[in-house]
């Protein structure tokens, strides 16, 4: 492991060159779960029903068939999935944190997470996202405003962006492999435009930035992760070993 400290958006952070995580970081308003612990294997409560000292909900969509959020059983380092199945049906499996929106966007923000798909999004059509979102909403791109990595119909990583008027959904031209952790990062600058890393690379490019315009409470967003599909019998699995998320406070 090779860890060095540097500064981003004027945090002090410590970073794993190694695995191009970032292992702590001095902005002071944050956020992180490494899904370990009892309080986890309690199963994550529906949405509407939050219990009190736990930050997740699930939001389950189906008709006869089993989409499922919890707790991978004794997974090392913990681990949260997602998932859908084959059942031909509109189905959802969102994890998400009940509609409390606390990351302000328009402030310099720092996401990351470390992200496995046991089972890809096997047709057009099917989603599996991670990042931030407002709302609920019926299927994770009608959301009112949204910043995501994702893929759609393939390991192929894709950008997705939202933020009420411009929609962004750009290619990276990288594809995840099966059963493979990927770190990904998200990074909002002081000038709103955003930055997505896989494995301590950008994919975002400066010659056609994503501009995040969202003002107001339209900028503030829950943590928000996601498989879903509108109709049919394609399926995905999202496994998330870890998320963090980092801010300054005013």
């Amino acid at each position: 492991m090779s860890t060095k400290g540097i500064y981003r958006f004027g945090f002090a952070i410590d970073y794993d060159d190694s695995t191009s995580e970032i292992g702590l970081c001095s902005a002071p308003l944050n956020f992180g779960d490494d899904f370990v612990g009892a309080g986890h294997t309690a199963g994550v409560p529906a949405y509407g029903s939050p219990t009190a000292g736990y930050a997740w909900v699930k939001k389950l969509v189906k008709t006869s068939g089993s989409p499922a959020v919890g707790i991978v059983a004794n997974a090392a380092g913990g681990v949260m999935q997602s998932s859908i199945d084959s059942t031909s049906e509109k189905q959802e499996a969102t994890f998400y944190q009940n509609d409390q929106k606390t990351w302000d966007t328009t402030k310099t923000i720092i996401y990351q997470a470390r992200v496995s798909l046991p089972v890809l999004p096997s047709a057009a059509g099917v989603y599996a996202v991670w990042g931030l979102g407002s709302v609920w909403a019926d299927g994770p791109l009608a959301l009112a405003q949204y910043i995501f990595f994702g893929c759609n119909g393939s390991g192929e990583v894709y950008m997705y962006s939202f933020d009420g008027t411009t929609t962004k959904a750009v290619d990276t031209g990288f594809a995840m492999a099966v059963n493979t952790y990927y770190q990904f990062r998200i990074e909002i600058d002081a000038s709103g435009v955003l930055h997505f890393y896989i494995n301590g690379v950008e994919y975002s490019t400066s010659t056609s930035p994503v501009v995040w315009g969202a003002t107001g409470s339209n900028a503030v967003l829950q943590l928000y992760s996601s498989c879903y599909k509108a109709s049919g019998t394609g399926v995905a699995t999202l496994n998330m070993d870890s998320v963090e998320i980092w801010s300054p406070r005013t």
